[in-house]
Parts: C-alpha cells; structure tokens; sequence
C-alpha cells in the first residue's frame, strides 16, 4: 500500500510528510516573478518522495530553482538529479570521468573538432536541446567553480511573454509551427563542431511555436534564436520579421531573473517554459566550471 505524501507551505517553510518521516526545507523568492532559493537541504542524502514532489511543485511555481550549499561528487550529482527525471547522454559537451550523463562546461571550453578557438557555450538566449525531436524537460547546472565576479545567467519567463500576447497575436501564432536545427542560419553564436554521423543523428525537427506545459497545462512561447530556422508555411523574410519581434518581445527585463552564482548552487530550470543565456563577462584567468545534467522531456505540443 502506498505511503500517502503531503507537503505543507508554512511561509518560507516546506515540510514534506512521507508516513511518519519529515523533512523541511526553506524557499526564497529571488525574483518578482520567477526563480526562488532553495536552502536547508543535503542532495547527497536521497529524497523521499514527499520531498521531492515538494521540491518539484516549488520548481513548477518557480520556474527556476537554486538549490544552495551543495558539495556533490558527479556520481551523487546524478543520482539526486535522476529523482527529477530520466538523464541524457549529450555528446555535444564534454563528460565527467565518473559519470558520462555529466557534462562539463567550462571557460576552458574549445571547438576541438572545428577550428580549436575558445567557445561561450549558451551566449546567447535559447532553450536548451529543440534541434532534438523530443527536447529534454529540464537542465541542471551545478557551480563546481565559479569566478569572482561575472559569470550570471539569465532567465526569461516564456508563460509570462505569451499571457502578454495581444489576442490579435495570439490567435495568428497558436497553430504555427517553427523548423530548429542544430545549424541554424539564424544562429547568433558559435556552436561547437560535431561528427558527420552525429550530425546525421540530428536530423531538423518541428516544434509548435505555442507549446503547451504537459504537467502544468500553461501555454508558453517556445523560442531558441539559435536553433530556428524558419515558420512553416510563411515566406522566409516574413517569418524572419516575426520571429525577431517575439524574440524581442520575450526578452525585455521585465520577464527576466539574473541568477548571480555561488559556489555550490545547483540551479535547475524548466526548459519548456523558460530560455536563458550564459554570460562570459567574469575576469581573464579565473575558471568557471559547471557540471550539468539534462533530463528527458516529450515532443512539444
């Protein structure tokens, strides 16, 4: 018989009931509206499942979390990750020795297979994984390194960039359907180079330009300037003018959350309702060294 959960929100308090066990963890809003901290808790002790359905419903309200004060090896990084959902393998980026579902994202980052120059991955907005069929459902990023300075990450709600649609809008985007590629001729960033037979793998995919939550249920843009290629049906230079006004629209400050790192934040965030951007700005010599775990997601709809 299974063992009924409740999850109880005294203010910043969370207490998740599992049987007679307990755990209690505390929530921060870190933007007026999106993203909250998450504190009082220890990944390297495995969530129950009260526990973890709390920390879920918070990342669902929150859209982005920050768990803080973490120190996890990568095998206890993607054990306590896994609890979020299924992990995936990601070739694009570098992997930990211990772990190959860990990647590593660093300012030491190059194109190895292409010309070898130093690459800023994520500079600009996007979401992460659309070139794929079924992109993953969240990212987790854990600041194993992080500089004195620079370094932040940027979110933007997309739930919040589509409620301000004018109905006029909204009724001209909700059927239309957007062409991503890995190599987008829209691109706005270096990417890294990969194999032919990797590249074969990744054939472009369709995704709908409004997606809808599948656990939520809310409607959201779903944008990646650096992966789309072109609106179904609507000739080049006119799909170009409107995915560059909701790509401007989506992005103003007021939809945005600026994550400043910690060392030991563990940030993760839903990719299907949010985009974010990496920012190299942080001084010349100092190491920013992320580890990263994605987790399965469904084709969009």
């Amino acid at each position: 018989m299974a063992v009924p959960l409740e999850i109880h929100r005294i203010g910043a308090h969370v207490i998740a009931h599992s049987g007679s066990n307990a755990m209690t963890f505390q929530t921060k809003k870190l933007g007026p509206h999106m993203a909250a901290a998450v504190s009082g808790i220890d990944l390297n002790i495995p969530a129950d499942d009260a526990t973890q359905a709390a920390l879920t419903g918070v990342l669902h309200d929150n859209l982005v979390i920050c768990i803080r004060d973490q120190t996890l090896a990568p095998p206890a990084f993607l054990a306590a990750m896994s609890r979020f959902g299924t992990p995936m393998l990601r070739k694009q980026l570098a992997r930990t020795p211990e772990c190959a579902e860990v990647n590593i994202i660093s300012s030491e980052d190059r194109d190895v297979l292409g010309d070898g120059r130093k690459i800023v991955n994520g500079a600009n907005w996007h979401t992460d994984d659309s070139f794929m069929r079924a992109p993953c459902s969240l990212t987790m990023l854990y600041g194993v390194e992080v500089p004195s300075r620079g370094g932040d990450t940027q979110f933007t709600n997309m739930y919040a960039a589509y409620e301000d649609l004018s109905p006029e809008m909204k009724v001209r985007i909700d059927p239309m359907k957007v062409i991503h590629k890995y190599h987008s001729s829209r691109k706005l960033s270096r990417i890294s180079t990969r194999p032919a037979e990797e590249m074969a793998a990744m054939p472009e995919a369709t995704h709908p330009l409004v997606r809808t939550h599948p656990e939520t249920g809310r409607k959201s843009l779903y944008l990646n300037p650096n992966r789309m290629e072109q609106i179904e049906g609507l000739d080049r230079a006119v799909s170009d003018r409107l995915l560059d006004e909701l790509i401007a629209h989506s992005t103003q400050a007021k939809y945005e959350y600026r994550h400043v790192w910690r060392q030991g934040d563990i940030v993760i965030w839903d990719n299907r309702c949010t985009m974010h951007k990496a920012n190299a700005d942080y001084p010349e010599g100092e190491r920013r060294l992320m580890h990263r775990v994605i987790v399965a997601g469904t084709e969009p709809f």
